[in-house]
Order: structure tokens, then sequence, then C-alpha cells
């Protein structure tokens, strides 16, 4: 049977049955009660002469007789002392993720197996930026298992369907939000370190006081075990009374005959209730330093105590205000209603449960048990499935109806109108299968032959394929390595040996590799879990802080371009490979010029992760040929002074004998080389006959990872990357136009 839109909550206290309906209003939006009923059970459910059950199901018996709940939705609320509560701030992560994350910590902060509990969550604030959840905090809430059925025994047994459980503070968190704060803020707009001012809303009821301090987005919850059935003990143990009188006592105290008696009787109760109510709040401003408390909000009809609200102000120096109305709440059926109003301070669970019911709350947690929900679709959807059974028996009859009337025709001695049997048909048939099956035989034998010929041919191209790879990954190190503008210059001029004498050896701008090393992981992502830190430090450090240096010698900013892809390798096969390698362009005290570290990663490290690199079928990037993360793993702590001996005709000679390029030209040219030497360096140059001179050694090794790409792969790797870049060039200017347009709106508004 269909719902209709209105919601019952009912709340179950120490000491009566609240029950309120709500429906929304013609807007759609605003909340109106048509119906309410309060019934005081005769004694308190936490007397030890009292028996709860009884008592509840009589209270539940008389709600019913006088109210009708059928096709209403019924949501009931449970003390919060019965519940746990937990909040906690997860890492940034991917929205989608945040559900694993929320239930990894309820098997972390649960301390119950988590079989027998019922839980939920519900993110409290947070914004999403590309796609990952920032500044967020997530509260848990649950409850025994055992719990929550023994709640909703009551309702069972007199055959009311609950919709909603929820727990008494959250519900009034909830009336909060809608009634209480004016304004609601922002989650996009929130700002962690200068929030809102908060609320701390103290509900007292019979036994326990629910402590919840919010401002509207953020949530924390505590319950004190001081409830007004305290002050009734008190004055019962203090003045030598009977509960019921000591109660009449407390709730008249004002018309006593010494009211100041009363209240000197009941003060250690209220010392008690002040001293857990700064405890609770000198946590919470431990916890959030940024909070600013404003106000104290009283809830509960224990809260109506004379005097109560004049002592918590005094004490807490925080202004304490009760609640005298709902402001959002309307509807003739409680306006003026003096059992309404006497009790109003008590029917803010129910006012949440129905604002929960109604999708007007902010909070939308359920403990309803799991199976119960499923129990009730399947029972709703019973009647649809016995009609859709019915129908498929009624097809299948008339289809067995229709198929058994036409067997007749594929009789096997049944004759068609060109006089043929099926017997004759099917002998035809045998005949033509027979022969295509011996045809279908050698047409597989020719195909297996042929798949072995493709894999012969598959294996030897893929091993030629590997040797190019080698060789072009060569090529590619050797155009990242970086080239002295003089040099190159000598050398179109036909110089191929540069004498330090000419060109002072110590500022080349030049990289040295000792050699290379190479070694392959089934399993890229353990090198990788080892070098991502100082990869990002690296990386960082290239973009937002290293300058190049040009050829006039002035500083330039580095573009920090974000080409290298940058993803996790978990899982993935490919070579690490080693450069071992130094350089000379080291100066000491010039901080004008990039020296040690900082020209390795101005240069080397920033062509391989930005530079490009041209072979034979096209020009590529190093990402485009899987190579990512070029980091340096161990670096020299400091220059090294080297004394080197020059001799003209020995580097000649190692010219002569050597491969070729920039990396060769001056080792062969380094001869005799002396030990290490003092601090210190030289940028002079060479006189007349002179051969011998020192200079600055920095050594290092870089790694980086490899998976070899065939030439398709890159090609379509590159083709990615370009139509990424140009989604993102777009975007950019869709931002700059947009903002653009927004200054141009201002400038008109300031007009």
């Amino acid at each position: 049977m269909a719902k209709t839109n209105a919601v019952w909550g009912i709340d179950i206290g120490q000491c009566s049955l609240k029950a309120l309906r709500c429906t929304l209003g013609p807007d759609g939006e605003s909340i109106v009660a048509d119906k309410y009923d309060y019934i005081e059970y005769p004694k308190i459910l936490s007397q030890a002469d009292a028996e709860p059950e009884e008592l509840i199901r009589e209270a539940i018996k008389q709600f019913l007789s006088r109210n009708s709940v059928v096709r209403d939705k019924v949501a009931v609320s449970v003390p919060g002392q019965a519940g746990l509560s937990r909040f906690f701030k997860p890492p940034p992560a991917e929205a989608r993720k945040l559900p694993d994350l929320v239930k990894y910590e309820v098997t972390q902060q649960i301390p119950f197996p988590i079989e027998d509990v019922i839980w939920d969550w519900q993110q409290l604030g947070g914004t999403i930026e590309d796609g990952r959840t920032i500044d967020a905090e997530v509260g848990i809430f649950a409850m025994k298992r055992e719990a929550v059925y023994r709640a909703l025994s009551p309702f069972n047994d007199a055959d009311i369907e609950v919709d909603f459980v929820q727990l008494s503070p959250l519900a009034i968190f909830n009336v909060v939000c809608k009634d209480v704060i004016d304004v609601l803020p922002d989650p996009a707009s929130f700002d962690p370190e200068d929030p809102p001012p908060s609320f701390v809303v103290i509900s007292m009821g019979t036994d326990t006081t629910d402590l919840i301090v919010t401002n509207g987005i953020k949530l924390w919850l505590r319950n004190i075990p001081i409830g007004g059935s305290h002050f009734t003990k008190q004055l019962a143990r203090e003045m030598k009374l009977t509960q019921a009188k000591a109660e009449h006592l407390k709730r008249n105290a004002r018309m006593a005959e010494n009211p100041k008696e009363v209240f000197q009787a009941m003060r250690p109760v209220f010392n008690d209730l002040v001293n857990e109510v700064q405890r609770s709040l000198t946590f919470f401003r431990g916890m959030d330093k940024s909070a600013d408390i404003s106000e104290v909000v009283l809830m509960g009809n224990a809260a109506k105590l004379p005097g109560l609200r004049q002592y918590l102000n005094k004490q807490l120096e925080i202004d304490v205000r009760k609640i005298e109305e709902y402001r959002k709440l309307g509807g003739t059926a409680i306006s003026g209603q003096k059992s309404f109003d006497e009790n109003l301070l008590s029917f803010a669970p129910c006012y949440g449960l129905c604002l929960q019911g109604l999708q007007q709350s902010q909070l939308k947690t359920n403990l309803l048990p799991n199976e119960l929900v499923i129990e009730r679709i399947i029972r709703a959807k019973k009647p649809w499935i016995l009609a859709s059974v019915g129908a498929l028996m009624l097809g299948c009859v008339l289809g067995l109806y229709f198929e058994h009337n036409s067997l007749w025709t594929v009789d096997p001695d049944y004759k068609g109108t060109n006089n043929a049997s099926w017997k004759q048909a099917v002998s035809s048939a045998k005949k033509a299968t027979t022969k295509s099956k011996a045809a279908i035989a050698v047409d597989d034998e020719q195909k297996a032959s042929l798949g072995k010929l493709n894999l012969l041919g598959k294996e030897l191209s893929a091993a030629s394929d590997r040797k190019t790879q080698w060789m072009e990954l060569y090529s590619a190190i050797y155009q990242a390595l970086p080239k002295d503008p003089a040099i190159e210059e000598l050398r179109k001029q036909g110089v191929s040996s540069v004498n330090p004498a000419e060109l002072p050896f110590a500022g080349r701008k030049e990289i040295y590799i000792d050699h290379l090393e190479s070694l392959y992981h089934k399993d890229l992502g353990g090198w990788l879990s080892e070098v991502k830190p100082i990869y990002d430090f690296q990386k960082s450090e290239t973009v937002d802080e290293i300058n190049v240096v040009d050829d006039g010698g002035e500083m330039v900013e580095d573009s920090g371009s974000e080409d290298a892809p940058v993803s996790e390798l978990s899982g993935r096969s490919g070579w690490v490979i080693e450069l071992q390698a130094h350089h000379f362009h080291n100066f000491v005290g010039d901080t004008s010029v990039l020296s040690d570290l900082d020209f390795v990663r101005s240069t080397l490290l920033k062509n391989l992760s930005d530079g490009e690199v041209t072979l034979p079928d096209g020009t590529y990037k190093f990402s485009d040929l899987g190579v990512t993360f070029p980091t340096v793993v161990r670096a020299d702590d400091k220059t090294t002074e080297k004394f080197i001996e020059f001799d003209p005709a020995k580097a000649r000679e190692a010219l002569n004998s050597a491969f070729g390029g920039g990396m060769m030209d001056m080792e062969a040219s380094m001869v005799g080389m002396g030990g290490m030497m003092g601090m210190g360096g030289t940028q002079k140059r060479l006189a007349d006959g002179e051969t011998s001179f020192s200079a600055r050694l920095f050594t290092f090794v870089v790694q980086m990872a490899w998976e070899p790409r065939s030439p398709a792969e890159r090609k379509q790797a590159r083709e990615e990357r370009i139509e990424r870049e140009a989604r993102e060039e777009a975007a950019q200017a869709a931002a700059a136009a947009a903002g653009a347009d927004g200054d141009a709106a201002l400038g008109e508004t300031l007009e």
C-alpha cells in the first residue's frame, strides 16, 4: 500500500511518549503539524518497581486508540546513550572512494564485532576539488543490533511499521539547523580556519542530558549522565520526601513555602551538571581551537527547572536561552494547545524526526535494520511478482498449445507441396554435412599452419623491435644531455677538440655519463614507492624554485611543465635505467649561476621530463616513449676539486679513436687525473704552454622507469597527450574568458 507524505515522529522517553504528525505545506518546503499526542507514564521507566516494556506497550495502545498511522510514515527516536557516535576527518580522496574509507574506519572505531551492530554514516561539510573531497568530516552512528530490535519490539507488537530509526540528539540537531540557526553556512564557502559561530544545545531528559555542539555543518555530541530525575532524587534524599512529593516540589519550586531551601537542596546536582558541561566544552575547544561558541540553547522538559537557565548563564558566562516556539513549524492543531505548549521543549526529537521523514533535514542517517527494509520491499513487490508469474504461465500454456498444434507439420512421413518428405530432406542434409565437415577439417589444418608461421614471424619481428627500442633509448638519452652552445659552435666550424686555453674548462655546460645500467622489474611499483618521495620533492623544486641561466647570464624562470605522466606503476613491468654521471659546471660563491644538483635538475632532469626527442619516425616526449619519474637518487653532498693534466696530443689521439659526441670529448681530453684536493675552484683560461689546471667535480646518479613501447604504441601515446594538452588549454582559455566577463560585470556594477 502506497504511503502518504505525512510523517509521525514518535519519541519514547523515560517518563512519557511524545508524538507529532507533520506534512509539507503547499509551497513544498514549510512544515505543518496537524496532530500531536503526549502520554505520560504512571511511573518513570527507570524506577526500580517499573516494568518498562509493559508501560511502553500501554502508552502505544493508548496512542493508537486516539490516532491512526495507516499509510503514514513512522519515525522513531532512541536515546543518545543507546547509540555510539564517532567523527573523523578523512584525508583528501576521490569522492567515490570515501565509502571504502568509512568502512575501514568503522572497523577501527566501533568496539564491537561489525556483524553485531547496525550503523550508518554521513559526510559533514567539505568541498570537492578535481574530483577529491577536501576538508570534510564524517559522522559514524551505530547501535547494537539487539538494542535496535528491542526498541522496535513495542511497535512490532502493535503492528506499526517503522520507517526511520534515529538517535534522539541527531533529531535535535536537525531541529537546530532548521529552526534555531537563522542562516545555514554554505559548505562550498566554509572556511575551517574561520568557521561560523557554534551553538551549544543542552537537551535535558529524565535520566541523561544530550550535549550537542554545532555550527550548522560540523557536529559534536556527548551524553551526560545527569537528568531531571537526579534533581528529584536529591530533593527526596535531602528533604526526606517520597519520590512523588519530591517530583511535585521540583516542578513547583517557586511556589514552595521556602524556595531557597529547595534550591539549596538541589545545588549539588546543579554543580555536577555545570561541571560536566564545562568539561565537555573544554574538551571540544581542545579539539577545535578555531570554534567560537556564541550561545547555549536549552531543550527538554527538565530544562524548565526554575533557576536552571540563570545558573548556567552565570557559571558558563555564555548567553543561555530556552526555546519559546518552533518558528518554522506551523499548523492550527498545535497553535495555542495547552498540553503542547507546556511540553514544547520535549517535542524537539519528534519535530526532528518529521523533518527527516519529509526530507527537510540536514542529517539523513537511518539505523533501521537492512533486513527489515529488504523484507518490506519483497512484501510490496509480491503482488506484482505473482501477476508476472501468472502472465508467464499463461504465455507458456498458449505457446505449448500452438506448438503442439504445429507438431504434425514436422512428422517424418509428412510431405509438403513438392511431394518431398522430411526423411528425404534429412538424408540430403546428412550428406551435405559430411562433405562440409571434410572441407572444414582441411581448412582448420591450413589455419593451424598459418598460425604457426604468423607466430614465428611475430617472434622474429619482436626480437628486432626490442633491439631497436634500446638503440632509440640510447639516442633519446644522448639528446637529453645539455649541449654547451660555445662548444657546439666550434664543432660546426670543424674543431674536434676544445682546448681549455681557449674555453674555460670548469664553466662548460655539459654533463658526462660514466656508465649506464639497467635492471628489469616485474613490478615497478616497488621501485616507485622508494623513489616517489624524492621525485616529488625534486619536481616541486624544479617547478617552483629552480631558475635557468640563459646564454647571456641572466636569470629566467623555469616553466615547470607537467607533461610527464605521474601515474602509479604498481603491477606494471619494465626496466629501471640508471645513469652514473658527473659535470664540472660548478662555481663556488657565485649564486647567479646554477651549479651542482641545480644544474642537473634544470638541464638533464628537465629534458627527461619535458624535452622532445627526434627519432626516425617523428618527434616525441620521453613520456611517449614510456620513460617516467626521472630522479636523482644519489648525489655528492658538495663538489670536490680535481687536478687535471691536459695533453693536447693525447686528446687528439683519444678523439680520433672515440665514437664522437659531446659526452666523449671532455673525457678524452682528461689524461692523468690527479687525486682529490681541498676546497676551491677556478674558471681561468690556461696560459700559453700551461697544461695543468683544477676544476670542480660533481657526481650524481639518475634513475628512471622505462616501459618499452612499440612505434604504434608511442604514436598513440603522443596523440592522447596532444589531445589532453588541447583540452587543458581550452579549459584555461574558457576560465580566463569567464574571469574577464566577471571583471567586466563587476566594473559595470561599480559604475
